[in-house]
Parts: structure tokens; sequence; C-alpha cells
């Protein structure tokens, strides 16, 4: 119907159509105007937009809906022992932080700054005294001369210190912390003889509500759940559920935006753990 209205060109390729051109003259096109999506109750945003930080427009903490996938940025801070290279080419930042490319350009343009680089073998570069100060040994320190550039930027990233950023998809960016982000702890272990109970602790990292986690597994696992202070941790709370319900919950924590790699299951009961997509489970 729209290759006879002149709308679009087709072309019988092995006996399949394909479309081969628009008519973008044609009347239709020019007065086409897009579909308007619908505003969610409640909502300054239509339904499904999704946020700056590339996740959908709900809250991670109490809906039930993909919130979109949590994001976790890497910063590098220099050393102090860095820190006279960084100087050098007027590396700085409003943060003081470096994303781990633009760490690897300040070296860079260190070493090309100061001509380090072997002319016989351009993969080598020369060590001065801010290259050795910043990143060799003390072994290495009076036997190198030179070294291997990749093998230098891979220096420069160890030497660095590793701050973590958590973005929650419509939430303000988390400060920057040292290290690693926090695993979500999903703990399996029997209790009272032959019940089983699923533990959740790590949530509140990622903006997450335990509470409204609780909710949502009493109506998926069709189990009772409950919420329980962490002692000795100020403002933590872990989630347990009744039963073997690791993959429930892998499964919602993902929904929620947690990567895979951020849930550390444990599995205490001796059961064998079943296919998931979420974190390796560990005995």
């Amino acid at each position: 119907a729209a290759e006879k209205l002149g709308l679009i060109k087709l072309k019988d390729i092995r006996g399949e159509l394909h479309i081969k051109a628009l008519e973008w003259t044609h009347r239709e096109m020019a007065s086409f105007e897009p579909y308007k999506v619908g505003r969610a109750k409640g909502s300054d945003r239509p339904s499904g937009h999704a946020t700056e930080a590339g996740g959908a427009s709900k809250n991670s903490g109490g809906s039930s809906g993909s919130a979109g996938m949590i994001q976790i940025i890497e910063l590098l801070k220099p050393s102090r022992n860095l820190s006279p290279l960084f100087d050098d080419v007027g590396a700085r930042t409003e943060s003081g932080f470096f994303s781990r490319q633009e760490a690897r350009g300040v070296l860079e343009q260190y070493i090309i700054k100061h001509e380090l680089v072997n002319p016989n073998s351009p993969r080598m570069v020369k060590l001065d005294h801010c290259i050795c100060d910043g990143l060799l040994t003390k072994e290495e320190y009076s036997k190198a001369n030179e070294m291997a550039r990749d093998k230098l930027q891979g220096r420069l990233q160890e030497k660095m210190t590793l701050y973590t950023q958590i973005v929650v998809p419509g939430r303000a960016a988390g400060a920057p912390k040292t290290g690693n982000p926090a695993a979500v702890e999903i703990v399996c272990e029997k209790k009272m003889g032959s019940k089983i109970l699923t533990r959740i602790a790590g949530l509140e990292a990622y903006d997450i509500d335990p509470a409204a986690v609780a909710k949502e597994l009493r109506t998926m696992c069709a189990s009772s759940t409950g919420v329980d202070p962490i002692p000795g941790k100020k403002n933590a709370q872990s989630v347990h559920v009744q039963g073997h319900q690791v993959a429930a919950i892998t499964k919602l924590l993902e929904k929620r935006g947690i990567p895979a790699h951020l849930l550390k299951v444990t599995d205490k009961t001796g059961k064998a753990p079943k296919k998931q997509g979420g974190g390796k489970a560990s005995a």
C-alpha cells in the first residue's frame, strides 16, 4: 500500500521485498508529525524518557520497574611521587581526578615534551628522574635506562590512587570513594535445622531502599521477608527472605541496575548453585 501511494520504493531480492528508498518529498512525508508519548502521572517527563545518566527515569529506591543501569565510574588521582610529572605538563582538573584515558594522555604528553622516545625503537622510552621517581621500583631505579611505553602506562595506572563514583540514574552522583565499589552480598544459609534463609546486605551503597526490596521479594517469592539492622554498621540494613531465593534476588537486583559483577553470592546450604545471570556463587 505504501508503494502504491508513492511513499517508498521496493526491490525484490531473492523473493524478499526490501525497501530501496523513501520519498521524503511526498506530501504525506512532509506533513508527518511524530507521535507524542503520554506523560506518566506525577511525572514531569514522558513515560519511558531516559535520564542524563543513561537509565530510565524511574526511582531505584521504591519503584519495582527497571531503573536503568547503575554506572561505576573509575577515577584516578596522582600519588605524591607522581605529582611532579603531572605538574611539569600543567595537567590539572577541577576535581583533582583523572580518567584512565586522561592519565595516559598526561604521560604521553610528558614523553613528547622531554623527547624521551628512543629514535631507534619508538616503543621504548628513556627514563628520566621524574619517571624513575614516580613509576620505578627501588631495584629498577639504578638498573633500567629505558622501558617499553605500554609497560610505563600500566605502571602509571597502578601507581595512581583509584577512586570509584557510583551514579544512580535519576539521582545526583555520589562522592568518589577510594578503592573498588563494595559488592552487594547475597548469602544463603540454613537456620534452625532445615529452614533456609537468604540475606542481602549492601543495598544502601547503590541508593536502593532495603524495605522496598523486601516488599517486592515478598510478592516475587511468595515468602516471608524482613529488614534487620546490621550490627556494628550505622544506618545499614539487611533484607532476609525465607527459602533459597538467590536466583530471584539476582534477577531483581540486576533489574534495578546493579551490574552482575557486583553481586557476591555465597551459598552455605551445601546445594549446587543453579545457573543464573548474577554473580558467581561461592561455598
